[in-house]
């Protein structure tokens, strides 16, 4: 039998509105705690940036670039989320861990989990599809358990519109998907966690 460290309680899937998903995913965190903030007002917290023929599609005002590589919300979110949290009176944190700094992952994630915090990942398409060129860019999904096997995977909650809600990937080969070397961002892991 393979054993197995779920979050608790379990996420209630949310759908993420075009280059969303970060702002999806601590929508999915903040629900499981009970409270509700508007997936477009954390996304305007995170500084969304979408091309200009797109913007009429938000109610928020949000930021143009025409640079494809810049369309979503920040990789470096954490203090604007902080913000968020300040602002709206809700007593939870979050933390940026880049994979690099992380010694142990499978450790880092089954304890996180037994302690009800709540993880947020992020890594490259590029680096996990086997459709290269339609995948580059990055994505956020909450890590609802992990497969403590010889080969851990990772049994992730995803927000995207054309994803399965939960499925499961080798967490070697989401690490090496964190990597820079897909565009120039070192990407990881954001734990929330109460104040």
């Amino acid at each position: 039998m393979i054993k197995t460290v779920k979050i608790v309680p379990p996420y209630k899937p949310l759908v993420q509105l075009r280059w969303c998903c970060a702002a999806c995913c601590v929508q999915w965190v903040l629900f499981r705690r009970g409270f509700w903030v508007d997936q477009e007002e954390i996304a305007k917290y995170t500084g969304l940036k979408v091309p200009k023929k797109m913007a009429q599609y938000y109610i928020y005002p949000v930021k143009i670039t025409r640079k494809r590589k810049d369309w979503g919300t920040s990789v470096h979110m954490e203090k604007q989320i902080n913000k968020l949290f300040k602002d709206k009176n809700i007593p939870l944190k979050i933390k940026k861990y880049n994979y690099s700094v992380i010694k142990d992952t499978t450790k880092f994630i089954a304890e996180n989990l037994k302690s009800s915090n709540d993880i947020m990942i992020d890594f490259h398409w590029y680096g996990l599809s086997k459709r290269k060129k339609s995948y580059n860019w990055g994505h956020v999904c909450v890590v609802a358990g992990v497969e403590l096997t010889k080969k851990p995977k990772l049994i992730l909650g995803d927000p995207g519109f054309n994803q399965p809600k939960y499925w499961k990937a080798d967490l070697k080969k989401l690490v090496s998907a964190m990597s820079p070397k897909y565009d120039g961002h070192e990407r990881g892991f954001w734990v929330i966690s109460k104040v």
